[in-house]
Protein backbone atom coordinates (compact mmCIF):
# COMPACT_ATOMS: atom_id res chain seq x y z
CA UNK A 1 0.00 0.00 0.00
CA UNK A 2 1.22 3.18 -1.03
CA UNK A 3 1.29 6.29 1.90
CA UNK A 4 0.60 9.52 1.36
CA UNK A 5 1.63 12.60 3.34
CA UNK A 6 3.37 15.78 3.21
CA UNK A 7 7.08 16.09 2.72
CA UNK A 8 9.50 18.24 4.74
CA UNK A 9 9.72 21.09 2.06
CA UNK A 10 5.74 21.54 1.66
CA UNK A 11 5.25 21.30 5.35
CA UNK A 12 8.41 24.12 5.65
CA UNK A 13 5.91 25.81 2.66
CA UNK A 14 2.63 25.62 4.64
CA UNK A 15 4.19 26.92 7.96
CA UNK A 16 6.47 29.66 5.91
CA UNK A 17 2.79 30.66 4.63
CA UNK A 18 1.42 30.90 8.26
CA UNK A 19 3.92 32.53 9.90
CA UNK A 20 3.87 35.04 6.78
CA UNK A 21 -0.30 35.74 7.81
CA UNK A 22 0.58 35.72 11.72
CA UNK A 23 3.22 38.43 11.05
CA UNK A 24 0.54 40.65 9.00
CA UNK A 25 -2.90 40.30 10.87
CA UNK A 26 -1.71 39.86 14.97
CA UNK A 27 0.11 43.41 14.82
CA UNK A 28 -3.20 44.66 13.82
CA UNK A 29 -5.69 42.86 15.77
CA UNK A 30 -3.43 44.22 18.56
CA UNK A 31 -3.85 47.48 17.50
CA UNK A 32 -7.69 47.12 17.05
CA UNK A 33 -7.82 45.40 20.49
CA UNK A 34 -5.74 48.76 22.08
CA UNK A 35 -8.05 50.66 20.24
CA UNK A 36 -11.60 49.32 21.53
CA UNK A 37 -9.81 49.22 25.33
CA UNK A 38 -8.82 52.45 25.27
CA UNK A 39 -12.61 54.17 23.70
CA UNK A 40 -14.59 51.93 26.45
CA UNK A 41 -12.01 53.73 29.31
CA UNK A 42 -12.76 56.69 28.25
CA UNK A 43 -15.94 56.01 27.85
CA UNK A 44 -16.16 55.05 31.50
CA UNK A 45 -13.97 57.52 33.04
CA UNK A 46 -16.25 60.19 31.37
CA UNK A 47 -19.00 58.05 32.74
CA UNK A 48 -17.06 58.45 36.46
CA UNK A 49 -16.29 62.20 36.86
CA UNK A 50 -19.37 63.29 35.61
CA UNK A 51 -21.68 61.73 37.79
CA UNK A 52 -19.42 62.88 40.44
CA UNK A 53 -20.20 66.57 38.70
CA UNK A 54 -23.82 66.13 38.87
CA UNK A 55 -23.96 65.01 42.49
CA UNK A 56 -22.30 68.13 43.48
CA UNK A 57 -24.26 70.00 41.36
CA UNK A 58 -27.41 68.53 42.75
CA UNK A 59 -26.14 69.33 46.37
CA UNK A 60 -23.92 72.03 46.60
CA UNK A 61 -24.37 73.92 43.42
CA UNK A 62 -21.78 75.34 41.36
CA UNK A 63 -18.74 77.63 41.46
CA UNK A 64 -17.71 79.83 38.48
CA UNK A 65 -14.40 79.07 37.19
CA UNK A 66 -13.82 82.90 38.79
CA UNK A 67 -14.80 81.50 42.10
CA UNK A 68 -13.17 78.21 41.87
CA UNK A 69 -9.84 80.12 41.09
CA UNK A 70 -10.53 82.72 43.93
CA UNK A 71 -10.94 80.21 46.50
CA UNK A 72 -8.16 78.04 45.83
CA UNK A 73 -7.54 74.27 44.86
CA UNK A 74 -7.58 72.72 47.93
CA UNK A 75 -10.96 74.35 49.08
CA UNK A 76 -13.01 73.87 45.29
CA UNK A 77 -11.36 69.93 45.70
CA UNK A 78 -12.89 69.80 49.44
CA UNK A 79 -16.39 71.45 48.74
CA UNK A 80 -17.20 70.41 45.16
CA UNK A 81 -15.53 67.13 44.27
CA UNK A 82 -13.99 65.01 47.48
CA UNK A 83 -17.25 63.80 48.66
CA UNK A 84 -19.03 62.72 45.15
CA UNK A 85 -16.02 60.73 43.67
CA UNK A 86 -14.43 57.59 44.96
CA UNK A 87 -10.90 59.25 45.68
CA UNK A 88 -7.69 56.44 45.98
CA UNK A 89 -5.43 58.64 46.89
CA UNK A 90 -3.93 62.22 45.80
CA UNK A 91 -1.12 63.19 44.63
CA UNK A 92 1.40 65.90 46.85
CA UNK A 93 3.98 65.08 43.88
CA UNK A 94 4.52 63.74 40.29
CA UNK A 95 6.39 60.66 41.56
CA UNK A 96 3.53 60.26 44.25
CA UNK A 97 1.45 59.83 41.15
CA UNK A 98 3.44 57.09 40.49
CA UNK A 99 5.32 59.36 36.77
CA UNK A 100 9.11 59.61 36.48
CA UNK A 101 8.92 62.88 35.35
CA UNK A 102 6.72 65.99 36.40
CA UNK A 103 5.74 66.77 32.80
CA UNK A 104 5.44 63.45 31.32
CA UNK A 105 2.39 63.91 28.51
CA UNK A 106 2.78 64.52 24.98
CA UNK A 107 0.91 65.48 21.86
CA UNK A 108 -0.07 63.60 19.03
CA UNK A 109 3.24 64.18 17.08
CA UNK A 110 5.30 63.52 19.75
CA UNK A 111 6.27 67.04 21.17
CA UNK A 112 6.02 67.41 24.71
CA UNK A 113 3.29 69.17 26.55
CA UNK A 114 4.28 71.94 29.10
CA UNK A 115 1.32 70.76 31.33
CA UNK A 116 2.98 69.34 35.11
CA UNK A 117 1.35 66.53 36.58
CA UNK A 118 1.24 68.23 39.91
CA UNK A 119 0.21 71.83 39.86
CA UNK A 120 -1.07 72.59 44.01
CA UNK A 121 -1.72 76.19 43.27
CA UNK A 122 -3.56 75.61 40.17
CA UNK A 123 -4.80 71.82 39.96
CA UNK A 124 -5.89 69.03 41.97
CA UNK A 125 -4.46 65.88 41.12
CA UNK A 126 -5.96 62.25 41.76
CA UNK A 127 -6.30 58.82 41.78
CA UNK A 128 -9.88 57.04 41.48
CA UNK A 129 -10.79 53.71 42.99
CA UNK A 130 -11.59 52.47 38.97
CA UNK A 131 -7.70 53.39 37.87
CA UNK A 132 -7.93 56.80 36.45
CA UNK A 133 -5.68 59.49 37.23
CA UNK A 134 -7.79 63.17 36.69
CA UNK A 135 -6.07 66.54 36.96
CA UNK A 136 -8.87 69.19 37.55
CA UNK A 137 -7.61 72.79 36.82
CA UNK A 138 -8.73 75.50 38.41
CA UNK A 139 -5.98 77.91 36.94
CA UNK A 140 -3.75 77.83 33.42
CA UNK A 141 -0.36 79.29 33.77
CA UNK A 142 -0.49 82.52 35.46
CA UNK A 143 -2.12 83.33 38.89
CA UNK A 144 -4.78 85.97 37.41
CA UNK A 145 -8.48 85.74 37.44
CA UNK A 146 -8.42 86.00 33.99
CA UNK A 147 -5.88 82.26 34.08
CA UNK A 148 -9.18 80.66 35.57
CA UNK A 149 -10.00 77.39 34.16
CA UNK A 150 -12.38 74.66 33.54
CA UNK A 151 -10.67 71.66 31.98
CA UNK A 152 -10.53 68.28 33.15
CA UNK A 153 -7.30 65.89 31.87
CA UNK A 154 -7.69 62.23 32.30
CA UNK A 155 -4.91 59.55 32.25
CA UNK A 156 -6.67 55.80 31.79
CA UNK A 157 -4.02 54.15 32.36
CA UNK A 158 -2.42 56.49 34.67
CA UNK A 159 1.00 56.50 34.82
CA UNK A 160 2.03 53.93 32.44
CA UNK A 161 2.95 54.95 29.06
CA UNK A 162 2.29 56.56 26.55
CA UNK A 163 0.97 59.48 28.46
CA UNK A 164 0.00 60.22 24.69
CA UNK A 165 -3.23 62.81 24.14
CA UNK A 166 -5.27 61.04 22.20
CA UNK A 167 -4.43 57.64 23.28
CA UNK A 168 -4.21 57.35 26.54
CA UNK A 169 -4.77 60.84 27.82
CA UNK A 170 -7.99 63.11 27.10
CA UNK A 171 -9.05 66.37 28.22
CA UNK A 172 -12.32 67.36 29.11
CA UNK A 173 -14.34 70.55 30.53
CA UNK A 174 -16.53 71.39 32.70
CA UNK A 175 -19.77 73.15 31.57
CA UNK A 176 -20.51 75.84 33.49
CA UNK A 177 -23.96 76.81 32.03
CA UNK A 178 -27.07 75.19 33.79
CA UNK A 179 -24.61 72.14 35.38
CA UNK A 180 -24.39 71.15 31.81
CA UNK A 181 -21.64 68.69 33.27
CA UNK A 182 -18.20 67.01 32.42
CA UNK A 183 -17.63 66.88 28.10
CA UNK A 184 -14.92 65.77 25.86
CA UNK A 185 -13.13 69.28 25.88
CA UNK A 186 -14.05 71.01 21.87
CA UNK A 187 -17.53 69.89 22.34
CA UNK A 188 -18.69 73.06 20.89
CA UNK A 189 -16.06 73.44 17.85
CA UNK A 190 -16.70 72.67 14.20
CA UNK A 191 -16.03 68.75 12.59
CA UNK A 192 -13.05 70.63 11.16
CA UNK A 193 -11.10 72.43 13.61
CA UNK A 194 -11.53 68.53 16.19
CA UNK A 195 -10.04 66.78 13.11
CA UNK A 196 -7.46 69.61 12.70
CA UNK A 197 -6.44 69.70 16.47
CA UNK A 198 -6.60 65.89 16.78
CA UNK A 199 -4.48 65.00 14.71
CA UNK A 200 0.01 64.85 14.08
CA UNK A 201 0.16 67.96 12.07
CA UNK A 202 -1.14 70.21 14.62
CA UNK A 203 1.90 71.79 16.23
CA UNK A 204 -0.04 73.89 19.02
CA UNK A 205 0.34 74.00 22.64
CA UNK A 206 -3.33 72.23 22.83
CA UNK A 207 -2.24 70.11 20.17
CA UNK A 208 -4.68 66.48 20.71
CA UNK A 209 -7.00 68.17 23.13
CA UNK A 210 -10.13 67.33 21.12
CA UNK A 211 -9.65 63.72 20.42
CA UNK A 212 -12.16 62.68 23.12
CA UNK A 213 -14.81 64.87 20.89
CA UNK A 214 -13.39 63.40 17.54
CA UNK A 215 -13.89 60.05 19.04
CA UNK A 216 -17.48 60.69 20.49
CA UNK A 217 -18.57 61.95 17.09
CA UNK A 218 -16.87 58.84 15.23
CA UNK A 219 -19.52 57.05 17.04
CA UNK A 220 -16.98 56.09 20.06
CA UNK A 221 -14.79 54.83 17.81
CA UNK A 222 -11.44 55.15 16.49
CA UNK A 223 -11.26 55.77 12.83
CA UNK A 224 -8.70 54.93 10.45
CA UNK A 225 -7.39 58.66 10.14
CA UNK A 226 -7.10 59.05 13.51
CA UNK A 227 -3.26 59.35 14.95
CA UNK A 228 -2.75 56.81 16.70
CA UNK A 229 -0.05 55.53 15.28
Amino acid sequence: MKKFGFTLAETLITLGIIGIVAAMTIPNLITEHQKRASVTKLQRAISVINQAYRLSFDEVGEATKEEAFEMGVDEYFKKYWAPYIKVLNTCSSYQACGYKTAIPFKHPNRTISSWMVVDKSRRATFYTMDGFLYIIFIAANGETIAAAERKILVDINGSSAPNQFGKDVFILTRVEKDGGGVRPFGYEKTDEEIKNNCSKSYYNNIAGFMCAERIRRAGWKIDNNYPWK
